[in-house]
């Protein structure tokens, strides 16, 4: 766990403990405990009693790929130390509340909206927010064309793409196969929006 804030002593049954806020590791949210306990633990016990009796409790799906997926979309989004996060949560790119506060929401939307284990999330709008209107799920390979920082490198690169899409031997979606950037900067050089 993240210690956010130390609260300093208090007297609990005659004795003087030191408390403080810590962010969970598995549901990012902040709980209060006793300084060392929230040292030692990593997660505030979300993943560990179920039912009515555990406020933290949110679901059962710690270990699964789904899960992974929704901890490391929060991570690049929340969490300030993550190596991704300058890309996306540093950059604005939030998470709809909805799925922000609920691993069921969000797993209960992915596994109707074409989930399976080997497709990564995708943000259709690479400036827009991880939200059910602009996601889906797309193969790796794929994703990874439509990061930011894909470019084509000069201005004979892009001519070279608008003289083989008016060939019409080739789709834009074959062209961004072939130079590895997005179908969006494809669509960008053939429609003269640039070409970076």
């Amino acid at each position: 766990m993240e210690l956010i804030k130390d609260l300093g002593t208090r007297l609990i049954n005659g004795t003087w403990i030191r408390y403080a806020i810590f962010k969970c590791s598995d549901c990012l949210q902040e709980v209060e405990k006793p300084f060392g306990n929230g040292l030692k633990s990593k997660s505030c016990g979300c993943t560990k009693s179920k039912g009515k009796n555990n406020p933290n409790y949110k679901h059962d799906g710690k270990g699964t790929k789904i899960y992974n997926v929704w901890i490391d979309m929060k991570q690049r989004i929340l969490n300030s130390k993550n190596k991704d996060y300058p890309d996306y949560g540093g950059r604005g790119i939030t998470i709809c509340p909805e799925w922000a506060n609920d691993y069921t929401k969000f797993r209960d939307w992915a596994l109707n909206n074409g989930y399976i284990e080997n497709l990564q999330i995708n943000r259709v709008w690479n400036d827009g927010n991880y939200e059910p209107s602009n996601c889906n799920f797309i193969p790796s390979k794929e994703n990874s064309r439509n990061r930011r920082g894909q470019k084509i490198k000069n201005i004979e690169m892009a001519n070279e793409i608008r003289v083989l899409y008016a060939t019409g031997n080739y789709t834009q979606k074959e062209i961004a196969i072939k130079y590895n950037v997005s179908q969006v900067n494809i669509s960008r050089i053939i429609n003269n929006k640039g070409w970076v």
